[in-house]
Parts: C-alpha cells; structure tokens; sequence
C-alpha cells in the first residue's frame, strides 16, 4: 500500500505505518514548510528518508499517481471538503481513503453522500478525553443516509452499537449542557433536542 498522508504535520502517521509494516512507501504531505522541514528531521532521524518522500502539496494537488491510500485527519470539516472537492477526480482511484475531522461529522457525512460515495466503515477512537470518529469512505459506490444516519453513523448504529453507546451518551450529556445554558424555547433548541433525542436511542 502506498499512502498519501494529507496534512502530516511531522510525519508521526507515515512513521509508524512503515514501521508497523502497514504501508510499503508513504508521503508525507503538507501546505506549510515548517511542519514539512520538521517531518523530513523526524523521518532522517528513523532512516526513513527513502520510503517518505517529503512532498509541499495543497491538498491532492502534488500527491503523485501511484499513491493507493489517502488520509486527511485532524483538520476541520471544511478544509476537508475543500481538499476533497479539488480532488474529486482522482479519488475513484484510490482503494482507500480515510477522514477524519475535527467538527461536524454529519456535515463531513453529507457532503459524502452529496458527491455520489458512502461509508464502508466508521471507528470510534477517545485519547485524553477526546472522541474522534474516522470515516473509511468508499469513493466508488452512492449510498442514501437518514438524518439519523448522517448524525450517529450509519456502520456505526448498524454495526456497533455497544462502541457507539458511551460515545452516544456523552454527545447527549453535551446537548443537555448546551440546551440548559441557552433557555430559551426557539427553533435552535428544538433541532438540539431532536438531536438530543437520537443520541439518547443509542446510548441505552
């Protein structure tokens, strides 16, 4: 597998799929400079150099063709729509491509259902008492998804239900939180209760 590590910061995920055996070559690829020169000390330092090519790239846009795998993480929704957007062409090449966004899952989802593909997976990580949700994103075939699909997951209230109930939960205990400072009773808080209400179904 090749990989493309869209916005790697200093190259710890290419780093450690190589060392890992996850990935036969992978480039680390980023917009800024800093973090570039950052991930290349960091990949000379693990004798690495050659496997991780070190590529300056907006998005997609210097990522070269033998690439297989695709991952953007720890960016918000919308820098990662736009890097998908541009790339829309090349992204039925890929045999993988996996997002993960910092705010606004469901929008992260939509957009996904928009553009013609759909969900093959979706995991569920917490580090330091924070959830992130990846999306294993199947380039090549549509799927149509409930709002209830595009808030909680579609593989995920299928599939994993017993991953999904602690997070459910907490995503609840943060809409009660929300609802309980704002007090008023407008059409804002009727869309967080509706959403409050399907969190609550699957954190039973």
């Amino acid at each position: 597998m090749v990989v493309a590590d869209i916005g790697t910061d200093h190259a710890q995920l290419p780093l450690w799929l190589l060392e890992h055996g996850r990935a036969e070559k992978a480039y680390a690829c980023d917009v800024a400079k800093g973090p570039l020169d950052m991930a290349r000390k960091n990949i000379a330092a693990r004798g690495c150099s050659e496997q991780i090519p070190v590529i300056l790239s907006d998005g997609f846009d210097h990522v070269p063709a033998d690439c297989t795998c695709a991952v953007i993480a720890g960016m918000g929704v919308r820098t990662a729509m736009d890097i998908l957007e541009r790339a829309l062409p090349r992204l039925p090449d890929l045999e993988q491509l996996l997002v993960q966004v910092n705010d606004d899952v469901p929008q992260m989802r939509r957009w996904i259902m928009a553009n013609g593909m759909s969900l093959r997976d979706e995991m569920l990580v917490r580090e330091h008492n924070h959830d992130y949700v990846i999306l294993d994103i199947d380039t090549r075939h549509p799927a149509e998804y409930s709002e209830e699909q595009l808030l909680c997951g579609p593989v995920l209230t299928a599939e994993k239900k017993d991953m999904l109930k602690p997070f459910a939960r907490r995503q609840a205990d943060k809409l009660t939180a929300i609802m309980a400072k704002r007090g008023r009773d407008d059409e804002i808080q009727q869309d967080l209760l509706q959403r409050r209400t399907l969190w609550e179904k699957y954190a039973k």
